[in-house]
């Protein structure tokens, strides 16, 4: 079975005036202190919701398999010319595109051999169809600084990849297909990269994580869907599970798969309230607030403990708070197979205090 969610003509419209009505007041200067985003716009916006009335999903959609060909650890020569932690664009052929992308990696990261934890980190919606504009060029960058500064924290060391939307989807990332019977195009980038870095560094199989806002949360979270027995855990600030029962739209012929057999990983999850929304007028309004609420029972029933994260401060970064500090004190802490989290007694102190955790039902 597959889940049918907004379609490609309505989203392109929404995109249009997204873009249009934020392009004025969104600064994608990249951030000078990465540990701090109190007050600070992230570039990017995310998909309005239809309020229509559903009707029963569609059973005999075709779904690829997407799963992953065994590759062998060589590493290419396209692979062996990424350069880490210089800001320079990096790309991996990937199904016949150039995929782009920064690397940054901690210092003991310097050749083949290691075992070293992974996260991918996916900006929101900029409308990268045009990758030259100075916001599909600074949304990577923006995020980078969030967290690229990290990767030598003593707690887990890590190797960090931001990717940049290759121009070819309508929310940047391949997040609304409308024919699931083709393999993605972001996640066999994740599968290439993660092959190119097992490679060339050593990738610890028990800490692959993902992280993103806004449409890049909406990304992390397909990619729990499709490769969840592969991710450790996924922490998403104003993202969504387009694919869970409460918040698919039946209305137009997009597409999310079933999850895959899962190792039962954490989810973080944050929103900005009531404010965490977007609006054309009378016609549509996106409510995050919302959509995160609805995974929250989904993930539970599926197997998954959800942290729920629920700010005031609308679509963007919770205020006051270092990303970088709760996002690495939660995913070292939860790695592949975590069947419990260890947060249900309380959180860390790098956790807001408004965070909630939920068990797993099932």
């Amino acid at each position: 079975m597959v889940r049918r969610v907004l379609g490609p003509i309505a989203l392109a419209a929404m995109f249009a005036f997204a873009c249009s009505s934020s392009s004025s007041t969104t600064d994608t200067t990249p951030a000078t202190d990465p540990g701090s985003v109190e007050d600070t716009a992230l570039p990017g916006d995310d998909v309005p919701a239809l309020d229509v009335e559903r009707d029963a999903p569609a059973d005999d959609v075709p779904v690829a398999t997407d799963v992953p060909t065994d590759v062998p650890l060589e590493i290419t020569p396209e692979c062996a010319a990424i350069t880490p932690n210089t800001g320079a664009i990096n790309t991996l052929t990937v199904a016949g595109v150039a995929r782009r992308f920064l690397l940054s990696v901690p210092n003991g990261a310097t050749g083949p051999g290691g075992k070293w934890p992974l996260v991918f980190l996916w900006h929101g919606f900029v409308g990268a169809s045009t990758p030259d504009s100075m916001e599909a060029t600074q949304a990577p960058l923006f995020h980078n600084q969030i967290m690229g500064p990290a990767v030598n924290d003593a707690r887990m060391p890590f190797l960090l990849v931001t990717p940049y939307a290759d121009g070819s989807a309508f929310m940047d990332w391949n997040i609304t297909p409308s024919d699931v019977s083709q393999p993605n195009p972001d996640v066999q980038f994740f599968d290439a990269v993660l092959a190119c870095l097992e490679a060339k560094y050593g990738v610890d199989p028990d800490h692959i994580h993902s992280v993103g806002f806004s449409a890049g949360g909406i990304m992390s979270d397909l990619l729990g869907v499709t490769r969840g027995d592969r991710i450790a855990s996924v922490l998403t600030w104003s993202g969504a599970y387009l694919g869970a029962p409460a918040n698919y739209d039946e209305t137009f012929p997009i597409y999310w798969p079933d999850p895959v057999p899962s190792s039962g990983y954490v989810q973080v999850a944050f929103h900005g309230g009531v404010a965490d929304q977007w609006s054309m007028g009378a016609m549509f309004t996106a409510r995050f607030n919302v959509w995160n609420e609805n995974d929250v029972p989904w993930l539970n029933g599926l197997g998954h403990d959800v942290i729920l994260c629920p700010h005031t401060k609308g679509h963007d970064l919770p205020p006051g708070y270092s990303p970088a500090a709760y996002v690495i004190d939660f995913f070292k802490a939860h790695p592949r197979g975590t069947t419990t989290s260890p947060f249900a007694a309380g959180l860390p102190a790098s956790f807001p205090t408004y965070c909630v955790y939920h068990a797993k039902t099932n």
